[in-house]
């Protein structure tokens, strides 16, 4: 038999939720990542030559 605070009754805590530093944080994390996709797809098509007609042929045969 159990002789000890095992017998008595105890109130389980209640939880506060997520603190709001990591809510913000979160927030904050998900609009950058959006906004480095936007980044992404902004510039994708800078720094690319195009037509292929422009681009430099490199042959990848033979002796150079």
């Amino acid at each position: 038999m159990a002789l000890g605070y095992e017998d008595q009754q105890y109130e389980i805590p209640q939880s506060r939720g997520i603190p709001p530093v990591v809510r913000y944080l979160f927030l904050i994390c998900i609009v950058v990542i959006f906004f480095m996709g936007f980044v992404s797809v902004y510039y994708s098509g800078a720094f690319h030559v195009w037509p292929q007609s422009d681009v430099v042929r490199v042959p990848l045969t033979g002796s150079f």
